[in-house]
């Protein structure tokens, strides 16, 4: 019983008194025990929460790499900043990520990113 207290409590106050009531009460004890004991493990209950953030940062929304500002999945610039996020596409104007080598939406090839064009301005 120690040992399951230990993975359900984080009082170590808890932990004794649950150890101290089945020793006292042999019988009776661990029964009491098993109602008033938490439902879950703290390292359960931890994963349940990192997973809880973890939706919640993708339900809230892209973000801006610049300013940090809550952006949309089809905008093209943030609205605080005026960053550059996407770049339309030539043929449906549907929002391209930047790695994106084809449009998703028609299957024109996506326009050249601003590294080939930095390149281009430097050849010339």
């Amino acid at each position: 019983m120690y040992q399951d207290s230990r993975r359900r409590f984080e009082n170590a106050g808890a932990i004794t008194g649950s150890t101290v009531l089945a020793l006292v009460i042999p019988f009776l004890g661990p029964l009491i025990y098993l109602f008033i004991r938490p439902p879950e493990y703290l390292t359960d209950a931890h994963d349940r929460e990192l997973e809880t953030l973890a939706l919640e940062a993708q339900v809230e929304g892209l973000r801006c790499p610049e300013c940090e500002a809550v952006v949309g999945p089809k905008f093209l610039v943030c609205p605080m900043c005026t960053a550059p996020l996407r770049e339309p596409c030539r043929r449906c104007s549907e929002p391209l990520e930047p790695s994106w080598r084809v449009c998703p939406y028609c299957a024109a090839p996506a326009s050249p990113s601003s590294s080939s064009f930095s390149e281009e301005t430097r050849i010339s």
